[in-house]
């Protein structure tokens, strides 16, 4: 079941599981699109083939709370204030399970995806980034997230460098992280991994605890450094590789 809602500047879907009930608390998955969605006519996000609303509309049954967002001008980054205040928003609602909150976007929501997560960490126990790139020199503030990023070879639009240096970065400061390059896929790499379901699966394994740590400005130097050497070193044979399902 989708409803159209609206928060300050932006209209967002929410889909609701098919054994959603009054009373019971669900994760919560909220998706970024790309830059190819943007606009005013909320349909292109609610009827779209992209994405996880877009397995939910081939009869995928997923079994979150979807909210999917609508960028209305440029970029995200223009609502970043807006954006942050409805993820707020979303995750105090009653029916959302606060320990399982996730956060995946594609290309634009791509980039969106890693900004958030920077900023607002402590939110999710998983995030997703798709075709995006990040700030290798920030990677401090998400110690402790796990993340998988996605990202096709042959990307023309967005350079597979941005996925390979942010996942560097995580990697070389001791984070969950994991990304999966795949080596036949231009910019549309969201496909194969959205489609996969084992990356719902992953997302589900993962719940926020109260251990999180809090990288403080000072130590944020020192994480800037090793994130240096981080993206100046070799990209490990073994993180490449398409794990798309048959």
């Amino acid at each position: 079941m989708k409803e159209i809602l609206h928060h300050k500047t932006l209209d967002y879907v929410i889909n609701y599981p098919d054994d959603y009930e009054e009373g019971k608390k669900f994760p919560l998955l909220i998706h970024l699109h790309g830059a190819g969605t943007r606009g005013n006519d909320i349909s292109l996000v609610a009827d779209t083939a992209v994405g996880p609303l877009g397995e939910i509309n081939r009869g995928v049954r997923l079994p979150f709370i979807i909210a999917a967002p609508q960028c209305p001008g440029k970029t995200w980054f223009e609502y970043s204030e807006t954006l942050l205040s409805l993820i707020d928003t979303l995750v105090a609602r009653e029916d959302v399970d606060r320990s399982r909150v996730y956060l995946c976007g594609i290309s634009m929501g791509g980039y969106a995806c890693w900004q958030v997560a920077t900023v607002r960490a402590e939110l999710f126990a998983a995030v997703m980034p798709v075709c995006g790139g990040g700030m290798p020199w920030a990677a401090g503030y998400m110690k402790g997230l796990p993340v998988w990023a996605h990202h096709g070879a042959l990307d023309g639009s967005v350079d597979v460098s941005n996925s390979i240096d942010m996942y560097k970065a995580l990697k070389r400061i001791g984070s969950e992280a994991k990304l999966t390059i795949y080596p036949d896929c231009e910019h549309d790499c969201w496909t194969p991994a959205f489609t996969n379901s084992e990356v719902y699966r992953w997302m589900l394994r993962h719940r926020r605890d109260e251990n999180w740590q809090v990288i403080s400005e000072d130590a944020l130097e020192e994480h800037a450094e090793l994130v240096r050497e981080a993206v100046m070193g070799e990209l490990p044979e073994s993180m490449s590789g398409d794990t798309r399902f048959g």
